[in-house]
């Protein structure tokens, strides 16, 4: 008897230190992963990728897909934004746990790569095209700040396992130094893409990069999205049949700035204001498969303190926040990132108080789940 009740007390012990260890308390990669198949019943879990480290900054991940149910992630962290020892990071998930993050390319690697001289990299945007390759599309600075960046990419055939040198985009007469990258591009059918950009040098305008990938790497053109107006860092998705719709951060802040293209993007509409505020922030947005359009943004038109997670049942007209994830005043949670698996499970990352990347994932029954 005095056995058995020893035994049931191990049991026990070890059931709370194992509760304990998936708790999500900030400082540790906890594993997470729910069960793709319950798609009827409310799903989410939460934790984080790369870990608290004393001196150490982490900023602006981007998440994708990968084959069999897989996500990839990357981010970058250095001693403090835009310093020489900034690093793009890599992580890849296998549906429970996330694997040990490593280092992509940093500022000597990327120089030796494109032959140019590299002051500091940063803002990766990472993503899946229609063969399953995997692309990363990241910015460098040759000098000064975020205005003088110019872009560059990698291209991974296996799952992110080796990647091709990285390649300059030639996207401007001017030194090429003009466009950064926050967003994931819309796939087009014939397997090339339409990237998302935007201008900082002088004006402040958003773009779009046509990519046709090719046996050399890539062919591209830029079009216009918008003009004279501070509207940056786009969100972009499609609605039907070659319609899309485009969402802005603000540089003036006060409230998100949205634009529309009837024509796959040759043309687009006048920029126009929605019902979520945003305080100048970088943000994302995605449609689901039920046709719901979900962002994930700064609730606030003055800070960074409470991140939400909004919906639009009617292509954008209006909208309603179902979820408050983060809410702290004088802290930060920033620059998040969408995607879907090939579940239909929808993946978050974000920069949590700019000191490490937290990862959620859940479902839209959990989105709609009214509270107890």
């Amino acid at each position: 008897m005095k056995a058995r009740l020893l035994l049931m007390t191990a049991v026990l012990a070890a059931g709370v230190l194992l509760f304990l260890a998936d708790s999500g308390e900030p400082g540790r990669a906890n594993p997470i992963g729910p069960t793709a198949g319950q798609a009827e019943h409310p799903v989410h879990e939460s934790g984080f990728i790369y870990d608290e480290r004393s001196g150490v900054m982490a900023h602006v991940a981007s998440i994708a897909p990968l084959d069999e149910g897989q996500m990839a992630a990357a981010w970058y962290a250095g001693s403090r934004e835009g310093a020489r020892d900034v690093a793009i990071f890599f992580a890849r998930f296998d549906g429970r746990r996330w694997q040990s993050p490593r280092v992509l390319v940093d500022a000597r690697s990327c120089s030796r790569e494109t032959r140019m001289r590299v002051k500091k990299v940063g803002n990766p945007v990472i993503f899946r095209d229609l063969q399953s390759r995997l692309w990363l599309v990241y910015a460098s600075v040759f000098e000064g700040g975020w205005s003088g960046t110019s872009l560059n990419y990698k291209v991974s055939s296996d799952a992110g396992e080796t990647w091709t040198p990285s390649r300059k985009l030639f996207l401007s007469p001017l030194l090429n130094l003009t466009y950064n990258v926050k967003n994931k591009p819309v796939l087009l059918e014939d397997g090339s893409f339409l990237l998302p950009v935007y201008h900082e040098m002088l004006t402040k305008r958003s773009a779009l990069l046509h990519v046709e990938p090719d046996a050399e790497g890539a062919t591209y053109r830029v079009r216009r999205i918008t003009f004279g107006a501070r509207a940056i860092q786009p969100a972009m998705f499609p609605l039907d049949g070659r319609r899309l719709m485009a969402l802005f951060r603000n540089m003036d802040g006060g409230q998100v700035l949205a634009a529309e293209s009837d024509d796959a993007g040759g043309t687009w509409s006048d920029l126009y204001p929605l019902e979520l505020p945003n305080p100048n922030a970088g943000f994302d947005a995605i449609r689901l498969g039920s046709g719901t359009i979900l962002a994930a943004i700064n609730n606030s038109p003055d800070d960074r303190s409470d991140l939400s997670l909004a919906v639009s049942d009617d292509d954008g007209a209006s909208w309603r926040i179902t979820r408050v994830l983060e809410q702290q005043p004088e802290m930060e949670y920033s620059y998040p990132s969408l995607a879907m698996d090939d579940s239909g499970l929808i993946h978050l990352v974000y920069t949590y108080r700019r000191q490490s990347i937290k990862h959620a994932v859940f479902n839209e029954a959990w989105l709609e789940e009214t509270a107890p």
